[in-house]
C-alpha cells in the first residue's frame, strides 16, 4: 500500500486498524531515504512495533535505482546509441551533485526530478521516460543491492523459503556394454 510522503506514522496507524502482530500480522514500510544523508538502520521510534519493520533506501529515491544506462538504453523509442545514453546519463548526475554539492555520491541525486515527466533525462534524450517502463526493462543484473535486499525480506516475511542452491542427486549411468570384435 502506498502511503506516500515519508510519513512512517500512517504506515504504523495502518498496521494497527488490521490488527498488527496480535492478528499474526507482519509489515514492512519502505522509505525514502529523501534529504536524510545518514541511512536510517534502525527503524524511527514512531514505528518501532513489534511485527512492524522499516527498510530504508540506501540512494536518495526509488527512482535512483532505475538510472541504469542499459535498462533506459531498452526503453528508448527510437533507440539510442549506448554511448551517446552513457554520457547523457553521466553529464546529468554530475550536474545534479554539483547542485546539491553532495560530491560524488550518486545516492544524493535527485532522481525523480531529472527522471520524471518533463525531467531534464527526458529531455536531453529526446523521449519521455517512465519510470515502470524502466523497471520493467531492467533485469537482475541491472539490479541494485539495495533492490535485492528488498525483495529477500519480502521474500522472508512473506514466509517464502529462501532461494538456495539446488541440488539434484541422480543415480549412476549404468555401464555400456561394448558389442565383442572378432
Amino acid at each position: 500500500m502506498i502511503l506516500g510522503g515519508r510519513r512512517p506514522a500512517r504506515a504504523l496507524a495502518d498496521f494497527r486498524n488490521r490488527g498488527g502482530a496480535d492478528a499474526g500480522l507482519r509489515g514492512l514500510i519502505v522509505l525514502d531515504r529523501d534529504d536524510h544523508h545518514e541511512r536510517d538502520e534502525n527503524p524511527p521510534a514512531a514505528v518501532a512495533e513489534t511485527g512492524l519493520e522499516v527498510f530504508v533506501w540506501g540512494l536518495r529515491h526509488i527512482e535512483s535505482y532505475l538510472l541504469v544506462p542499459a535498462a533506459l538504453r531498452r526503453v528508448l523509442r527510437p533507440p539510442i546509441d549506448a554511448p551517446r545514453v552513457d554520457r547523457v546519463l553521466a553529464n546529468h548526475m554530475a550536474m545534479a551533485r554539483e547542485r546539491t554539492g553532495q560530491g560524488s555520491d550518486s545516492g544524493s541525486v535527485h532522481a525523480k526530478r531529472i527522471l520524471g515527466a518533463g525531467g531534464s533525462l527526458s529531455e536531453a534524450l529526446g523521449t519521455e521516460l517512465r519510470a515502470g517502463e524502466i523497471a520493467r526493462a531492467m533485469r537482475v543484473d541491472d539490479l541494485h543491492d539495495d533492490v535485492v535486499a528488498l525483495f529477500k525480506r519480502i521474500g522472508t516475511l512473506s514466509g517464502l523459503a529462501p532461494q538456495g542452491p539446488e541440488v539434484v542427486v541422480r543415480p549412476p549411468r549404468p555401464a555400456r556394454s561394448e558389442p565383442e570384435r572378432s
